[in-house]
Formats: structure tokens, C-alpha cells, sequence
């Protein structure tokens, strides 16, 4: 910048050179007056390029204060977002082992009654065989001849046999709500008579599996199963309902159990899994704030 000063300087005295050699007549004062105008332009000019350039080092400055402060800000937004990922992409694989297990779960119990079911069946048909054998032996001996004189045997009475007096809990369950499973397991429920309530709930599902009450019914017989602590059917039965029902009202108090039963097993990331979902996906039911109150305990 001061090389082009010095060169409009020079311009300037060249051009007052020419000036008077054509002049010759110009009065040496205008020439002096002329040289001082000349000399405060430059001044000017000087200061001006000076200020403009601390105004741009001022800007320039603080361009890079505002980068470096919107980098500072910026940096943990972005490294919530990474870890806000990692927990998600974390909860998915959680989800995925959790279904897992329950699939695994389901495969066993199927598994469990084929193999029940086939050991039922040679049961049956060893006793079935010796029974056959009892009878085949049985007409292979005659019958002893009759003996004269001998009196001729009365016929064997059997004596009456005592009438069975029912079970109080099922003779109650049919007073109160005769003919209908559903409202039977219920009562019995209530009575916390597990087994009972199990097979009537059962009973209904059999006969009516899509039934008005089949989605009650298979509730109930979560809540039946998980009162008897058979904890892997009671998981299994219940997640039954939350895959046929997926809007049922059932669902938070059924995740809740299933959980608890996890606990019971041992399994507390399976727990945990349970009962996050319930505070995320049904934040107002009943069972969210037994769920914070239970993942503050473990």
C-alpha cells in the first residue's frame, strides 16, 4: 500500500511539473497551496486505508471468536445426538435378544408338550397292551364247576357309595356366575384359586378362541399362570395377548407381570427392558409408576 502512495506522490509533482513548464505563468504560491492539498489527500487517503484495514483484522477476529463459539456450542449437540444413537441403536439389540429369548421360550414349551404329549401316548398304550393281556388270560381259565348242594351265591351289592360333596370354591364359582368360563375364572381369581381359574379360562379358549371374551380369557389366564409362578408360561401367555391384541387395554398390566416374572427368574436386563417400555409407551397407565418405582429398586 505505501509503494502505491509513493507512486501516486510522483504522479502528482510530475503533473505540477508539467503544469508549470506550461504554464510559466502560474504564481509559485498556487503551486504550494496546490502541493499541501495535495499532501492532505495522501494523508487522508493513508488513514482511511489504515482504518480499513484494522476494521477488516476486527472483523476478521471476530469471525473466528463466532466459530470458535458456535464450534463450542455445537460440539455437544452433536455429541448428544451420537450418544442418543448409540442408546437407541443399544435398545434395539436389547428388543432383539429379549424377542429372542421369548421365541426360545415358545419353542421349548412346544417342544416340552410334544414330548409330554408323546410320553401320555406310550403310557397309554403299555397299559392298554396289559390289559389286553388280563383279558386274554382271564377267558383262557374256566370257570370252576358247580359245586351240589353248594347254595348259590347271592349277588355282591356294592354298597352305596358316599356322595362326593363338591369343592366349596367351585360350588361357589357355579352359584355366583353358573355357565359362563370366563366370569368363573374370574371369581375364582379373586379367591386367588389359581388352578381353578386356570382351567376355566382354558375351558373358554378351547371352545371359543375368538370368542367376544377370548381376549379377557387369555389375560386371565396370564394372571392365573403368574399366580401359580409358573413364571416361562405365564411370559409366554401373556405375550400371546400382546401379539393377538396389540390395542388391548391389557397390555400395560401385562408387560408389568411379565417383568416381574423375568425378576423372578433372575433375568433383570429382561426386567428392565420391560418396564422402560412401559414408562415410554404408556406413560399414563397405572402400571408406569410401579415401573419407575420398581427401576429405582434394581
Amino acid at each position: 500500500m505505501e509503494e502505491v502512495g509513493r507512486v501516486k506522490g510522483f504522479k502528482v509533482i510530475c503533473l505540477i511539473a508539467i503544469v508549470g513548464m506550461f504554464t510559466g505563468c502560474a504564481a509559485r504560491e498556487d503551486i504550494i497551496i496546490l502541493a499541501n492539498r495535495t499532501q492532505a489527500l495522501e494523508r487522508n487517503l493513508n488513514q482511511l486505508r489504515d482504518k480499513t484495514e484494522d476494521n477488516q483484522a476486527a472483523l476478521t477476529q471476530k469471525m473466528d471468536q463466532m466459530e470458535k463459539r458456535i464450534g463450542s456450542q455445537l460440539q455437544p449437540v452433536l455429541r448428544n445426538q451420537a450418544e442418543a444413537a448409540s442408546q437407541v441403536e443399544a435398545l434395539k439389540v436389547q428388543l432383539q435378544s429379549l424377542q429372542g429369548r421369548i421365541e426360545v421360550l415358545e419353542h421349548n414349551q412346544e417342544k416340552g408338550r410334544t414330548q409330554l404329549t408323546e410320553a401320555w401316548n406310550k403310557e397309554i398304550k403299555d397299559l392298554q397292551a396289559r390289559l389286553q393281556k388280563m383279558e386274554k388270560a382271564a377267558e383262557a381259565v374256566p370257570p370252576p364247576p358247580p359245586t351240589e348242594g353248594a347254595p348259590k351265591a347271592e349277588k355282591f351289592k356294592e354298597p352305596a357309595k358316599e356322595a362326593k360333596e363338591e369343592p366349596r370354591e367351585t360350588k361357589e364359582a357355579t352359584k355366583a356366575t353358573a355357565g359362563d368360563p370366563v366370569e368363573e375364572g374370574l371369581t375364582l381369581l379373586k379367591k386367588q384359586s389359581y388352578e381353578g381359574a386356570k382351567k376355566k379360562f382354558e375351558e373358554y379358549l378351547k371352545n371359543h378362541p375368538k370368542g367376544k371374551r377370548a381376549e379377557e380369557a387369555q389375560f386371565g389366564l396370564g394372571e392365573a399362570l403368574y399366580g401359580m409362578k409358573e413364571n416361562e408360561e405365564a411370559i409366554l401367555t401373556y405375550q400371546k395377548l400382546i401379539k393377538a391384541y396389540p390395542k388391548s387395554k391389557y397390555i400395560p398390566e401385562a408387560l408389568y407381570k411379565q417383568a416381574l416374572a423375568f425378576l423372578r427368574l433372575k433375568d433383570q436386563s429382561s426386567a428392565r427392558l420391560l418396564l422402560e417400555k412401559i414408562v415410554k409407551e404408556y406413560p399414563k397407565s397405572p402400571q408406569a409408576k410401579q415401573a419407575k418405582s420398581k427401576l429405582a429398586a434394581l
